[in-house]
């Protein structure tokens, strides 16, 4: 069913071994849509999926893939919501962003500062702006108003804790605002001042705890679920790299590799946070996934709309102080000691686009936009010399985006014949 388009033309000519990527025997058939604008692109690739869904695909057996997600993600949640369908952003953990983390790190940051003296009032309201509680009853957090209030009234003020609870003992402030605090403040006090690996978990463990039994939602209520994802992602991997903190400052404690304090605890985690990558944000069945090309190794899904399809996305404008003439001697000619830098060339988006061509199993729609935000004329990727598309006019372009039902028919004849019967 496929037939080259002829608008690969200019294209193809320039195409070189290494940008054929796909060859043009493969089993899948493929189909390019070209759109003004990414916007309009990212309104194109939605509708497809939303079409797919209306005619009983699951939209599990979808996704979209993009060599930079964030390239897209504003673009495709707008489309989302214009269609009515829900997205799953696959992006990295920003972990060190997400409010557990910040409580955990804020938690050792003023346990760390306890043991060097005074505590300034910054650090220790810190730990209650994101959401401390005590370990026990059912308090809700301390409104901002109230931890505000105090803050504003001892601002450069720097104590023991024991000096900052005769402070508020004193305090004119309402009574169970006054509980809170003392409670907050009974509790540092408590903490060992040299802890254990023990100490470590029975101290952190529980303030994880507590912040799921009063902040974390069954379902998103009012907040997006994207929010909702990361909060969640961002709990679970505070708490394996508390434990992993707690591994590693039990040997370093065994080995007499350092002493007894919270910085170092700190520090551990802190540079687990940093030197271990966040996982992804996991599928969901009710959501079509969104996800960048290298994510797809490996798996099998019926149907891949590729977004993006354009040089200097994909693949992406090589950067290099080297001009780019002197690349090109260096990577064609033989010179003796002189190799070329892996990042000169386009091997690796190749590879994550030949990965996208590959996991589609019916049907693989490959998009792309003819003009940059700014008019200026965008060319295609010349990895789309390597693949045999038929290209969808622009009356069909229009009727699926009015009415996604409405498939174009190259997707409408890969559909399922359960699915056109009914």
């Amino acid at each position: 069913m496929s037939t080259r388009n002829d608008t690969h033309g200019d294209t193809e000519s320039a195409a070189t071994d290494e940008s054929a990527v796909v060859s043009d025997a493969t089993a899948t058939p493929a189909v390019e849509l070209v759109a003004r604008t990414r916007q309009e692109e990212s309104r194109l690739a939605v509708a497809m999926a939303a079409g797919l869904i209306e005619r009983g695909i699951s939209p599990s057996d979808i996704v979209i893939a993009t060599a930079d997600v964030d390239r897209y993600e504003d673009s495709l949640n707008r489309a989302a919501a214009r269609y009515a369908v829900t997205t799953a952003i696959w992006t990295p953990l920003n972990l060190k962003r997400t409010i557990p983390y910040e409580l955990i790190d804020a938690v050792l940051r003023l346990l760390a500062a306890c043991e060097q003296g005074p505590v300034d009032i910054e650090t220790l309201t810190d730990p209650l702006m994101l959401g401390w509680v005590p370990p026990r009853g059912g308090s809700e957090p301390l409104a901002p108003a109230a931890i505000h209030e105090v803050g504003r009234a001892h601002a450069g003020t720097a104590q023991s804790i024991d000096e900052w609870a005769a402070t508020i003992a004193a305090a004119a402030i309402e009574r169970p605002t006054k509980q809170h605090w003392m409670a907050y403040l009974n509790w540092v006090a408590a903490q060992p001042d040299a802890p254990t690996s023990k100490d470590v978990t029975d101290t952190l463990k529980p303030v994880l705890e507590r912040y799921d039994e009063t902040h974390l939602p069954e379902s998103p209520g009012g907040k997006a679920v994207s929010e909702l994802a990361e909060t969640l992602r961002g709990f679970e991997r505070t708490a394996e790299l508390v434990t992993m903190s707690r591994q590693r400052y039990s040997r370093w404690l065994a080995a007499g590799r350092t002493d007894k304090q919270w910085s170092i605890v700190r520090e551990l985690l802190e540079s687990f946070a940093t030197a271990v990558p966040g996982r992804r944000e996991l599928p969901t069945a009710a959501a079509i996934d969104v996800k960048e090309a290298n994510d797809l190794w490996a798996l099998s899904v019926p149907y891949v709309i590729t977004v993006g399809l354009v040089d200097g996305e994909w693949p992406t404008m090589t950067a290099s102080p080297v001009p780019s003439a002197a690349r090109t001697v260096i990577k064609t000619a033989d010179i003796a000691g002189v190799r070329p830098h892996t990042a000169w060339t386009t091997a690796r988006d190749r590879d994550q686009f030949e990965t996208a061509c590959n996991t589609a199993t019916k049907a693989l729609v490959a998009t792309r936009h003819e003009r940059d935000a700014d008019g200026v004329e965008e060319r295609s990727s010349r990895f789309l010399a390597g693949v045999e598309t038929a290209r969808v006019p622009e009356e069909a372009q229009n009727r699926l985006m009015a009415e996604p039902s409405t498939l174009p028919a190259p997707i409408a004849a890969q559909l399922p014949s359960e699915v056109l019967d009914e």
